[in-house]
């Protein structure tokens, strides 16, 4: 059984309108996932952020602003995105790893809420800024993701304070007299089971109870989607007992007055909303394989490259074709340049358009210009409309050339 395609007939228009390789994101999709959180976190003081390292095309930026979010940003292009799109600032949590002193100059001047991850990174901004609001990350020690290379906490991880530091962490807001106002914590990506979330929570939530002038606890994101047509999402059922019923509780006894519990999910909001259509242009059989080869590659989606990332893949051309085994590669020059090996697909012929599902979170986002390739165009669907927006175009030779000749 394959995942179906979304608005499949749509998707076909917009291949032949504008070709491929072209990244779709539905808005009507988007939309639907940052209901469903909000309508499943109902009850607790709350602030959504989007971490829009996911997915930063303006049409998607916008929409997100327009449901109410802020925005965890992770580099000073992020960050001034953000506000130039309208997000207001005191609702940007400036989360760069690592953060250099220029940015950290940045973000300040910028008024962005700090996000620091490193004893070292808050000593230099007491020292810079005396008496600074500051939001602190910690590492609770407990790590989860779809692979090892999105986990974002445990004893291997380079995020965040680990919990046994905070007495240092006291140490050095006394010393400079800073407010910290909010603890953050992010354990990975693609978190499929509350227990887990809630495992890694529990941990923040007891190292929280030290500080008494909190006005936010930052849980973070890394809610996973269904990449697989027989995998199930995260139990949004289980949010209401699971979560917000003993999130409530805790803020109720905190010795913190006016307590917010702020989610910054990325992947969640934007995966589903986000098609990669390619055309096949080559099918090649050999005695083990048949491989069926398309015009975009690792290039423009690394994760099963780098990640061993599922993603199904539709023959929209054939929707209703004898499923067959396909290895569907790309046109790198690279070995690990493929989007499925193995792959049972609707039967495919050159000049058959294949949507790769579920790329609307770290795919564009991640792309890049390797063997001097285009990137893919962009199109926006807006919802209740049957006009989509291409917001940008695929860059000819010529273009990348010249680009390249005027940088040198």
């Amino acid at each position: 059984m394959l995942k179906p395609a979304p608005a499949s007939e749509t998707l076909l228009n917009i291949a032949s309108t504008f070709g491929t390789p072209t990244y779709v994101y539905l808005e009507e999709v988007l939309k639907e996932r940052i209901t469903s959180l909000k309508q499943h976190l109902v009850g607790l003081p709350l602030q959504l952020l989007y971490a829009m390292k996911a997915n930063h095309a303006v049409p998607v930026m916008n929409r997100v602003k327009q449901e109410g979010l802020g925005i965890d940003a992770v580099s000073s292009a992020e960050l001034l995105l953000a506000i130039e799109l309208g997000f207001p600032v005191d609702k940007i949590l400036f989360s760069a790893n690592n953060m250099t002193d220029t940015e950290m100059h940045y973000a300040k001047q910028k008024g962005a809420i700090l996000n620091v991850g490193e004893l070292s990174r808050l000593e230099k901004l007491g020292a810079a800024y005396p008496g600074s609001d500051v939001c602190v990350r910690l590492n609770p020690q407990i790590g989860a993701g779809h692979h090892r290379h999105v986990i974002t906490a445990g004893t291997e991880s380079k995020f965040g304070i680990p919990v046994e530091q905070i007495d240092q962490i006291h140490a050095i807001s006394k010393k400079y007299d800073l407010h910290i106002r909010g603890l953050h914590q992010h354990i990975g990506s693609g978190i499929l089971d509350t227990d887990t979330l809630w495992k890694a929570i529990s941990v923040m939530l007891n190292a929280s109870l030290s500080f008494d002038r909190l006005e936010f606890i930052n849980v973070g994101g890394g809610l996973g989607i269904p990449y697989r047509a027989d995998e199930a999402g995260i139990p949004m059922d289980e949010f209401a007992s699971k979560i917000v019923a003993p999130l409530k509780q805790f803020i109720a006894s905190h010795p913190s007055k006016k307590l917010e519990i702020w989610f910054e999910p990325g992947r969640f909001f934007t995966a589903e909303c986000g098609v990669l259509l390619a055309t096949v242009n080559t099918i090649k059989e050999t005695e083990q394989i048949t491989f069926a080869g398309v015009d975009s590659g690792m290039n423009h989606l690394v994760r099963p490259a780098m990640y061993g990332a599922f993603h199904e893949v539709v023959n929209l051309s054939n929707p209703n074709g004898p499923l067959e085994k396909y290895d569907v590669v790309g046109n790198i020059c690279e070995s690990a340049d493929f989007f499925a090996k193995g792959r049972m697909v609707q039967k495919l012929s050159e000049g058959d358009i294949v949507a790769v599902l579920d790329t609307g979170a770290y795919g564009m986002s991640m792309a890049n210009h390797y063997n001097m390739r285009s990137l893919p165009a962009e199109v926006f669907v807006p919802i209740g409309s049957h006009e989509p927006i291409l917001f940008r175009s695929r860059r000819t030779p010529e273009q990348i050339v010249a680009e390249t000749l005027n940088l040198s």
